[in-house]
């Protein structure tokens, strides 16, 4: 019996395996930095654009959707990257986030198993809170 072609199967496997897994390690604060510091990120749920928020030097970030537009900072805490904004400096916001190569995919610390992940692409920017009517 030729094992060769069972085995050559079983090593692919275990690569494609151990490649996955290393696709669902969450994004160090260090990471995070280098795939966002100085860009403004489009903010998306079910393929939605609900938000945007632009990056800035110092973990610093102006957050904008249709209700508000404010100041925050971020944070590791764990495997999260924590958000605070001014308006709410008791209520952090905290992610899970993930390199999918042409997006980060977020998966927020409350998610019910199987939900749909937010999904930040580059977008227009910076933006600022000049002007909105939230502000």
């Amino acid at each position: 019996m030729d094992f060769a072609k069972p085995l050559a199967l079983m090593a692919a496997l275990m690569l494609a395996g151990a490649a996955r897994a290393a696709d669902d390690t969450p994004l160090t604060a260090e990471a995070f930095d280098a795939l966002t510091l100085g860009k403004t990120m489009d903010t998306a749920s079910g393929g939605t654009v609900y938000g945007i928020e632009t990056f800035l030097p110092g973990r610093r970030v102006v957050w904008r959707d249709a209700r508000r537009c404010v100041e925050g900072r971020w944070q590791q805490v764990a495997d999260e990257i924590c958000f605070t904004y001014v308006d709410k400096p008791d209520r952090p916001v905290c992610w899970m986030y993930f390199d999918r190569g042409d997006r980060i995919e977020g998966r927020h610390s409350a998610a019910l198993p199987g939900s749909d992940p937010i999904v930040l692409t580059p977008g227009d920017g910076p933006i600022s809170c000049d002007g909105f009517l939230g502000a």
